[in-house]
């Protein structure tokens, strides 16, 4: 009795015509199956090709299909399914989880191939992930979906669905590098008088002179405004169960506000900060909280008088920074994160200070904000080592 074939490695018979015929299976696309023929009259031709598809499924230490054993049939859709289920969501904060399963969902599995055994699947399969992907995402989505992969191929080893895991053996690919447009101090000056006769003034240049994320500063709340601003809290919507709460693990600490939104706490230890306000949005702030509608959340900023999703706030800023900036620019909402941290490097703050201000985890973190060239700082740096030599 001839063996069987293990599926997704490609199909060899003989038709009715008497024609030799090889069927070899390629990367879906948007999860529609994909196949490839050869006929011949000559077996020997059809298996040149099937030969060569077995060859570029190669070139790794991996062991061959035929030492799987052919009950394990386990197919990458699931085994992506089981992994999101029992691996992600209990686990992970809910945004990042919903990452997790957009990019398996929409990248990772159509290009592998929802069908595709998991056994089947070589280093090769993953280089043409990577360049199916090159075709239609940037740099860093192709990296995150390698990064995925790679954990959930990481799960299914260790539970022995699988003996190698096939990712690890290709070079995690380089990601791109940003292009950022950072307002200079100029620019910002500029920027902070014009805000101040803005209706949305106030909301804006908190991102300026505090240096918080967009749900940090619409997750604000009354009661966390004083002299200083508590930036414990940000604002996320997040999707909920069927009993109402949100897909997270079970130490997750959100308080739900109204639908979909909710304040969490920030990811790490070190986003819980207190952050003193100065002037004039210090002024602008007292001025908002005693002539402002009050609402059922106690929010600071509320959009037609309900809570601000964030992703509101990328839609919404680009008008106002063609309006302030002109049409040449392109700078986004967190490019005014950076521009606070350009502040206080240019004001002289100790930089373990300048961390904790804008709550990253590293100094390397708050380095990599900082904008490559602060010809003030630097010229008045050298200009300190000259009266030294004077």
């Amino acid at each position: 009795m001839a063996k069987r074939r293990a599926q997704g490695t490609g199909t060899i018979f003989r038709d009715q015509k008497g024609y030799w015929t090889v069927v070899l299976p390629l990367p879906s696309v948007n999860g529609k199956r994909r196949r490839k023929s050869y006929r011949s009259k000559k077996r020997e031709v059809v298996l040149a090709h099937l030969r060569a598809f077995e060859q570029a499924r190669g070139g790794t230490d991996l062991p061959s299909l035929e030492s799987y054993p052919s009950g394990s049939g386990t197919t990458v859709g699931e085994w992506f399914d089981y992994w999101l289920a029992e691996c992600v969501y209990p686990h992970l904060r809910p945004k990042t989880a919903d990452g997790y399963r957009s990019i398996a969902k929409t990248r990772i599995i159509p290009a592998l191939g929802a069908g595709t055994p998991l056994a089947a699947i070589r280093a090769a399969d993953v280089r043409r992930m990577h360049r199916w992907m090159r075709d239609e995402c940037s740099p860093t989505t192709v990296r995150n979906a390698h990064v995925v992969a790679a954990r959930a191929f990481d799960v299914a080893v260790r539970e022995e669905e699988i003996e190698r895991n096939p990712v690890r053996l290709v070079e995690q690919p380089r990601p791109a590098r940003p292009k950022l447009d950072v307002p200079t101090t100029q620019e910002l000056r500029y920027l902070i008088d014009a805000l101040r006769t803005r209706p949305d003034g106030l909301k804006w240049m908190t991102y300026i002179l505090t240096g918080a994320r967009r749900g940090e500063v619409v997750g604000l709340e009354v009661g966390r405004v004083g002299a200083h601003l508590d930036i414990s809290w940000q604002m996320q919507t997040l999707r909920r169960g069927e009993n109402g709460l949100p897909i997270a693990p079970p130490d997750f600490d959100y308080r739900h506000l109204y639908g979909g939104f909710f304040l969490t706490r920030p990811k790490s230890r070190a986003g819980w900060r207190t952050v003193p306000l100065i002037n004039p949005l210090r002024d602008m702030m007292e001025d908002h909280l005693s002539t402002m509608e009050p609402n059922p959340w106690g929010l600071v900023f509320t959009r037609k008088g309900r809570p601000i999703d964030p992703n509101m706030e990328t839609r919404l800023w680009p008008a106002v920074q063609r309006e302030l900036l002109g049409e040449d620019r392109h700078v986004r909402l967190h490019d005014l994160r950076h521009a606070a941290v350009d502040l206080l490097y240019a004001a002289d703050v100790p930089e373990e200070l300048i961390v904790e201000l804008v709550g990253h985890s590293t100094r390397a973190m708050t380095r990599s904000y900082k904008s490559p060239a602060h010809l003030d700082r630097l010229s008045r740096a050298m200009t300190g080592v000259e009266d030294l030599l004077a």
